[in-house]
């Protein structure tokens, strides 16, 4: 009887190819520091607004792992065979806490020095959790670092459970019983299943051959993109104005299509000054979400891949419904991300995580799934973030959020440049930050 028979009460089902591919990668390369595999986690941090008690906030967490079978998983061979195995209960493991004295009066460096520390502890994709939070409280401010594993969530994914644990943490405060049900193992463990067996159906693969006319030709798909240069993931960040954002959100509402299609086209004529091309392919996020209660199914929020063949001299106005229907069109015939990489650039696949250098993201912004009184807020802390070695094939990587200030009644556009360190230099992405800001500004004083 194998290990993993003789625990009756654990929940497991065969991973799907990807996660299995992934899996041998991790196997193969465990050892191996400076490919970076035990790196591929991300840590994102926050600085916690209203009232801090430590043990609420750990029961929080704690609630949120049972809540989600992805936070109580992890993945162990069974012979030749890789299984996801979710434990029945969540692992206090998943929490802890570190109180500093008075005497540390720069929280920011302190936090930076707890960081290094805390990124340099690798996950063991074997033993639960896979996912860990850290509660760090000093004299003036309460900071908490969620890191998790990409077996487990993805960085969309996390925002959609950091708005749970917020949820949770208000509940326990308010003293009542959160509202949200939990998602069966059973059902989150079809999901691979299900996704595997549909990718054999003739309709998948009558989308497979749409996806080999439409990305047929690119140069990232025939010449594939060599192994990622050593080097971590970096951040470039800036925030416009809230008239620009006003201004921006307006026009996209008279335009008929969501704001963050303004910020993407300015991404897109930037990438066209940085690669010199007017065909980019681009990657949007397609979340994989249960729609009842919007829990994470998936390991992953899948990507599609969209093909984007503009008139770029164009202002950003003119060219969003455009871009709008390129990600309608492409998101219509989705197939899997990885599957696509697999089929159509077998090469490249898992060699740089992806076949295209670009992708773009727009994060929702926070608010309480579980809405109990609103007694607490999280406040990003973009500047602290920590990305790892190796986590994405890009070699940049354009993320937009509305941040909202307490207290105010502006929103401003944040706009986060990830690049590849070994590829893309600071100076280089602070000047593409720049032109998507100056894209913005224009857009809103042609709006009047």
């Amino acid at each position: 009887m194998s290990a993993l028979s003789q625990s009756a009460n654990i929940q497991s089902g065969t991973v799907n190819a990807h996660t299995e591919h992934y899996l041998r990668m991790i196997e193969r390369h465990q050892a191996d520091h400076a490919h970076g595999y035990r790196y591929y986690h991300m840590i994102i941090n926050f600085r916690l607004d209203g009232p801090v008690d430590a043990e609420k906030f750990k029961r929080a967490v704690l609630a949120l792992v049972a809540a989600n079978p992805a936070f109580r998983s992890r993945f162990a061979k069974d012979g030749l065979t890789w299984r996801q195995i979710v434990e029945p209960s969540p692992n206090p493991a998943a929490f802890e806490a570190r109180r500093f004295g008075a005497e540390v009066t720069d929280w920011h460096a302190a936090t930076r020095a707890a960081l290094a520390d805390i990124n340099e502890q690798p996950f063991d994709t074997a033993h639960a959790p896979l996912l860990k939070i850290y509660l760090l409280q000093f004299a003036t401010t309460t900071v908490f670092v969620t890191k998790f594993h990409h077996m487990v969530c993805d960085g969309w994914g996390i925002i959609v459970a950091l708005n749970q644990l917020l949820g949770f943490y208000e509940a326990e405060l308010a003293g009542v019983t959160a509202p949200i049900p939990p998602l069966p193992p059973d059902l989150y463990l079809s999901f691979p299943t299900a996704q595997n067996a549909q990718l054999t159906t003739a309709e998948a693969q009558g989308q497979l051959a749409w996806w080999k006319s439409y990305l047929g030709g690119h140069p990232f798909l025939t010449n594939p993109l060599a192994e990622r240069p050593q080097g971590r993931l970096a951040v470039c960040a800036d925030i416009v104005g809230p008239q620009t954002t006003a201004a921006v959100v307006k026009i996209a509402e008279r335009g008929g299509y969501h704001f963050s299609y303004l910020a993407h086209c300015a991404f897109l004529k930037a990438l066209k000054r940085h690669t010199g091309l007017d065909d980019l392919l681009v990657t949007f996020v397609r979340a994989n979400r249960n729609d009842s209660n919007n829990l994470v199914v998936g390991n992953f929020a899948d990507w599609v891949m969209v093909r984007h063949k503009l008139d770029l001299s164009q202002n950003i106005e003119t060219i969003a419904s455009s871009a709008q229907r390129d990600v309608a069109d492409a998101k219509e015939r989705y197939l899997p991300y990885w599957y696509l990489v697999a089929q159509l650039a077998s090469e490249q696949y898992f060699k740089d995580f992806g076949l295209t250098p670009y992708c773009y993201d727009y994060l929702p912004t926070f608010a309480p799934k579980i809405d109990v009184g609103g007694q607490a807020s999280f406040f990003l802390l973009r500047d602290l973030e920590v990305l790892p070695t190796r986590v994405v094939a890009t070699d940049l990587f354009c993320r937009v959020n509305v941040i909202e200030t307490p207290g105010s009644t502006d929103q401003r556009l944040g706009i986060d440049l990830i690049y590849h360190s070994g590829v893309v230099t600071a100076e280089e992405s602070k000047a593409l930050v720049a032109q998507i800001k100056a894209e913005l500004d224009a857009a809103a004083s042609r709006s009047g």
